[in-house]
């Protein structure tokens, strides 16, 4: 008799991490930049001229009837590749047709640097399968801009927050929205401020009335993040800022883990006043989305 030894073969495929691919495309984007050419060759430093914008990475969100209008300029968002705008899935409810996006803008009160502008047409809006309004969970979308931007010195992507844990107390938050309730138009001039990071439990005393319709049927997740000036009120995103950035720019980098571009931690979802003490804002997670945003942004091949 012949006896036949079958040994069982297990192939180990390496898992790649989420966040892998934000990560890389953040540092591949960011070594290119003239600040980690200095950092990376120190004995071939090159001149870094002045930046003419503060968030390269803003972009606003509007419509227009034709081309010859004006954009009515609804939302804002981050540009995170020369293809794909993160924002709010609640703005792309009143988008359709000339649904449009500009990047390169600081004010529309003076043209200085106009020039540096782009705007694209909307080819495709992708919000989270598990976005179901009115309820303000997943509160995320994804705009391709057709034809793709054109990355400058003055037009650059921002980073995604990989890490789950936010362990910044204080965040900025920026955007073109309403500067007080009652005003009918929103800022001339992009507008940043300061936030504090609130504990979700002191948040969620302030949002007893969503919970109860159901609108936010069991409070603040870990989806979510809030931030404000809980005790004084004053610091606050508003109406127009909606898939705006929440965001942190590192103080040192080294340029192999971090780079001197804009972290993405939030993104400005909503808020039941504007500025009012006990009664922060309320925003997406990023990182709590990045297996969702790879997939899309960056498909593995």
């Amino acid at each position: 008799m012949l006896l036949l030894t079958i040994f069982a073969v297990t192939v180990i495929i390496p898992v790649e991490p989420v966040g892998e691919r934000a990560f890389q495309a953040c540092k591949n984007y960011g070594q290119t930049m003239l600040e980690c050419h200095n950092i990376l060759y120190p004995t071939a430093k090159v001149r870094v001229p002045i930046d003419f914008l503060l968030y390269p990475h803003m972009v606003l969100i509007g419509v227009r009837n034709s081309q010859t209008d004006q954009p009515e300029w609804q939302c804002g968002g981050t540009l995170i590749s020369d293809q794909w705008v993160l924002t709010a899935a609640h703005c792309s409810v009143s988008l359709g047709r000339g649904s449009i996006m500009r990047v390169g803008t600081a004010t529309f009160e003076f043209d200085e640097v106009d020039e540096l502008a782009q705007e694209r047409d909307i080819a495709e809006v992708i919000s989270h399968p598990k976005f179901k309004p009115p309820s303000k969970y997943h509160d995320i979308a994804l705009m391709r801009a057709d034809p793709p931007f054109i990355l400058t010195r003055d037009i650059r992507i921002a980073c995604l927050q990989t890490n789950t844990n936010v362990d910044y107390k204080n965040l900025t938050v920026i955007g073109f929205g309403v500067t007080k309730s009652e005003a009918l138009f929103g800022s001339q001039t992009l507008m940043k401020v300061d936030v504090d990071v609130i504990d979700s439990a002191v948040c969620n005393k302030s949002m007893a009335s969503l919970i109860r319709r159901k609108i936010l049927a069991v409070g603040i997740t870990e989806d979510q993040l809030c931030a404000g000036d809980y005790e004084h009120g004053g610091r606050d995103a508003c109406q127009g800022d909606s898939g705006g950035p929440l965001q942190i720019m590192e103080d040192r980098v080294d340029c192999l883990k971090t780079f001197p571009l804009h972290t993405v931690v939030g993104v400005t979802s909503f808020g039941k006043y504007c500025g009012r003490k006990m009664a922060p804002g309320v925003y997406i997670r990023v990182s709590r989305y990045i297996d969702w945003i790879e997939n899309i942004v960056w498909p593995k091949k």
